[in-house]
């Protein structure tokens, strides 16, 4: 990322259409990549196209862009020139018009640099474009953990693959891919801030939290997200809802407490409880950000297994 960023002065230079797309040619040599790109001479010669004459399209497997990379990206745009052409195919339904398959960042980025035009490789209109855009997205190295999962899951359905094919055309191991899925058991709420949010948490963590249920997962997303919570803390926690209960161990934190104390403390727990729900009530559940909404999620849910232990403890 590139910190106080200015406009740079002089005139802007023109992508340039004699320079070879390096990261084309490399993964033409992947092992793999025939399956995916054909031969080399399917792809037509470098041309340079009007970015307006190009459109995005509606599966591309990223959908968050960094406005800060992005910037970073138009500035070296206009000094250093376009070093990898985008792909692209005929437009489905417009004439003279052409669809985005692969590098929407640079697509992007040479808009809000000024450009009007952009290289551009044409791709025979059998290629199977879907699988290409996958597979060069989730090869990149910015892709948010939770936004590779759920590309190598639209990989795994949209192609029949099982997890070893999809493991040699990524160059990764089955256990790997494997590994990965595990994020799509995310709560949908963790699964849309990973996307969204700028904080990058580790996936260590989020594979910590992808183990648990849904209900310790919002439980402990807030603290995750700021980053007050490792992949070790994680993972004791974790442990520690697979054990029989054990005198009262919670979440990372939390002091241990008597039955004694917990029972004297109640009326105040219940007041409080109480208020604070009809505080919520009166806002308006219109009103409530998803952050919000979420941890009232987690509490309902704490508070129906709560609800069921207790109804254990109470029989005669």
């Amino acid at each position: 990322m590139v910190k106080n960023w200015r406009k740079p002065a002089g005139p802007q230079p023109t992508p340039q259409p004699t320079m070879v797309a390096k990261s084309i040619g490399e993964s033409l040599e992947r092992p793999g990549a025939d399956l995916i790109f054909g031969t080399a001479e399917g792809l037509r010669d470098t041309v340079l196209l009007r970015l307006t004459d190009v459109e995005p399209n509606p599966n591309q497997p990223r959908r968050h862009f960094d406005e800060e990379e992005l910037q970073a990206l138009s500035f070296s745009l206009r000094e250093v020139g376009q070093l990898s052409p985008i792909l692209v195919q005929a437009h489905p339904t417009q004439p003279k018009r052409f669809m985005l398959v692969a590098g929407e960042r640079r697509w992007r980025a040479a808009g809000m640099a000024g450009l009007t035009r952009i290289m551009a490789h044409i791709l025979p209109t059998d290629a199977n474009t879907d699988q290409i855009a996958l597979i060069e997205n989730l090869q990149r190295v910015d892709l948010s953990p939770v936004e590779e999962a759920e590309g190598i899951r639209r990989l795994i359905e949209t192609h029949d693959y099982n997890q070893e094919a999809v493991g040699d055309l990524l160059g990764r191991s089955r256990t790997e891919v494997n590994t990965t899925l595990t994020l799509l058991k995310l709560h949908a709420t963790i699964r849309s801030d990973c996307v969204t949010s700028h904080n990058d948490v580790p996936k260590a963590v989020l594979l910590e939290l992808a183990r648990m249920e849904e209900v310790d997962q919002l439980s402990l997303w807030l603290k995750v997200k700021k980053g007050e919570l490792t992949a070790r803390e994680a993972r004791e926690y974790r442990a520690r809802l697979q054990r029989p209960p054990d005198g009262g161990k919670g979440a990372p934190g939390v002091k241990p407490v008597t039955a004694k104390k917990f029972i004297a403390g109640l009326g105040k727990l219940e007041e409080s409880l109480s208020a604070g729900i009809e505080a919520v009530a009166e806002k308006g559940p219109g009103r409530l950000k998803p952050e919000e909404r979420a941890r009232l999620e987690a509490l309902r849910a704490t508070l129906t297994r709560m609800a069921s232990r207790l109804d254990g403890l109470l029989e005669p």
